[in-house]
């Protein structure tokens, strides 16, 4: 080899040596990011799943070929439990969402929408017309503060992110318009029509400006029935209603029962220093209405500028979906000024009690057969059943065990790891009863809390003993409590769950979601019953939760502790 070239391969080498030392430094960390990385693409690929040849954009708005597409892929988005597959699967079809999903790395790209958006609505004459629509729309900041916003009128996160920034999604032909003062239905050919309904109505097209309070509640008030409306039958626009529930005023008073619970001593110390929180639908100031699409309780602590702990309890009603859940989640807000999800050290969400009811008035009525003592468990594809006299006496007399029961065909919102079936008495021996027959809803709330606590979960206990098993934990399941008070026509539901974990930014629980949410029961014995085409379906009513949400972050506990029933 000449000199010259020795020199200059040498050279050479040195060179790659300089530049792979600062690789070899950062191995660790270039392999942490690796895996992060890996991570991420499993995320991408996992969303491409949910994304359909069939799914689409039409004219800025995702387009479902059916009803059924829609709620596969609104259920799949929300089985994923993770803000990455809803923002890929966004990003993927391009629209600009109501309320985007942010994360970190989708953040720039969700800016820069926004700023497209807000030059948009500009063009919006109805919107610059409006008292301070000009000082607003000059406000960057404030603007992605009110589309933070929005959540007290769409609040499930996902639905929210599947509709445009106008409010609307497609299905088959028709566009579903999702305004404040509930949803308008026009073929996609009659668009131009709607926009000049909603004109003449003087009702918002823009969910960030608001339809006057009393115009929105006259339009509502005056189409009391949840059922869509022909509106204008020459355009074929149809009309569902929002919904306007009794401004009830409750009777405040703290719980009169506490339930145990297993979290460690520094937890309980938090909880019981912790003040119940002021639940809002959000915290959008100018909305006068509540639950306009269902029960969105909503409680922030927002502990630091740019951080917070959302905890939240919901029943949604979208009409196309339904929702019915809770969830806590931890927050950061980035420096374009949207939330995105950030984890923390540790996160707990503790389901105390999720309670609603079911209206069998007319079911029940008449009905004076059924077997009052008649007790069901469902647990682990067995069923356990008993008669007894009082409720869940000592006796446990007459245990009958069927193996391999099965409650696949059990409606959604049924399944649970155990399952209780058994009637009220509706009398003064039943601490339930005198509450119902008040027609007071946090008594019985609280009536039902005790008596799921302090009966059932024990009586549960002594039962797995008595048939010769190991007792389970009642905080380590999810159990649902399904009792029956004819005399009253009413089936009371209360499920509880609990629930943590370390460097996680959310813990969540849906129990139900999707087309439908409801129970049927069996007319001859008045069991739950399978849910098949011939069955009466019934919806949840009355949503009831008394529940904590907190995030431990650098060392301290903060977060909401809610019950919607004070």
């Amino acid at each position: 080899m000449k000199k010259k070239d020795f020199f200059r391969e040498r050279k050479s080498k040195l060179i790659l040596f300089s530049l792979l030392v600062p690789f070899i430094l950062t191995n660790s960390c270039t392999q942490e990011r690796l895996l992060e990385t890996a991570k991420e693409s499993a995320i991408v690929s996992k969303t491409l799943m949910y994304a359909s040849a069939d799914i689409g954009v039409n004219n800025g708005r995702l387009y479902f070929p059916n009803k059924e597409m829609l709620q596969e892929t609104y259920e799949k988005l929300n089985e994923g439990e993770d803000d990455e597959n809803v923002a890929n699967f966004i990003e993927k079809y391009g629209i600009t969402s109501l309320r985007p999903v942010v994360t970190e790395s989708n953040e720039q790209n969700i800016y820069d929408q926004t700023l497209k958006r807000i030059e948009k609505l500009k063009e919006n004459k109805r919107f610059m017309s409006t008292k301070d629509g000009r000082r607003r729309i000059e406000n960057t900041e404030a603007m992605i503060s009110d589309i933070d916003d929005l959540e007290a009128l769409i609040g499930d996160d996902v639905f929210s992110a599947l509709l445009n920034s106008d409010g609307e999604i497609q299905i088959g032909s028709d566009i579903y318009k999702y305004t404040d003062t509930g949803i308008f239905i026009v073929d996609q050919k009659n668009y131009d029509a709607l926009g000049k309904l909603l004109e003449k109505e003087n009702i918002s097209d823009n969910l960030l400006y608001q339809t006057d309070a009393s115009i929105a509640s006259r339009y509502i008030s005056s189409r009391p029935t949840q059922m869509v409306y022909a509106i204008s039958p020459d355009e074929g626009i149809g009309y569902y209603p929002g919904n306007i529930p009794p401004q009830t005023i409750p009777s405040g008073g703290a719980p009169s029962y506490t339930p145990p619970n297993n979290n460690p001593p520094a937890v309980n110390t938090f909880l019981n220093n912790l003040n119940y929180c002021k639940i809002g639908q959000g915290t959008f100031s100018f909305w006068p209405f509540k639950g306009l699409f269902g029960d969105n309780n909503v409680c922030i602590d927002k502990y630091e500028s740019r951080r917070r702990v959302k905890t939240k309890a919901y029943n949604y009603n979208y009409f196309v979906v339904y929702h019915l859940g809770a969830k806590v989640k931890h927050q950061y807000r980035g420096w374009t000024g949207f939330w995105r999800k950030e984890k923390a050290d540790e996160i707990r969400l503790g389901i105390e009690g999720v309670q609603f009811q079911y209206d069998f008035s007319s079911f029940f009525a008449g009905s004076s057969s059924y077997d009052r003592g008649a007790t069901s468990i469902y647990v682990q594809n067995n069923r356990y059943q008993y008669d007894a006299s009082t409720f869940w006496n000592n006796g446990w007399n007459g245990i009958y065990t069927m193996t391999g029961f099965s409650t696949q065909g059990f409606p959604r919102v049924m399944k649970d790891d155990i399952i209780i079936e058994n009637f009220g008495e509706g009398t003064t021996a039943d601490i339930v009863g005198p509450a119902l027959s008040q027609a007071n809803r946090q008594m019985t709330s609280d009536k039902l809390n005790q008596l799921f606590w302090q009966s059932t979960i024990t009586n549960l206990k002594n039962f797995w003993t008595k048939i010769g098993q190991s007792a389970p934990a009642a905080t380590d399941n999810k159990v649902t409590l399904f009792r029956k008070y004819p005399e009253f026509g009413k089936v009371l539901i209360h499920k509880t769950y609990f629930e943590s974990g370390n460097n996680i930014s959310f813990a969540r629980k849906t129990f139900d979601f999707g087309a439908q949410l409801s129970i049927s029961i069996n007319p001859n014995s008045g069991k739950i019953d399978n849910v098949s085409p011939s069955t009466t379906i019934k919806k949840p009513q009355d949503f009831m939760v008394k529940m904590y949400g907190i995030a431990k972050k650098n060392g301290q506990w903060h977060g909401s502790k809610m019950d919607n029933t004070r």
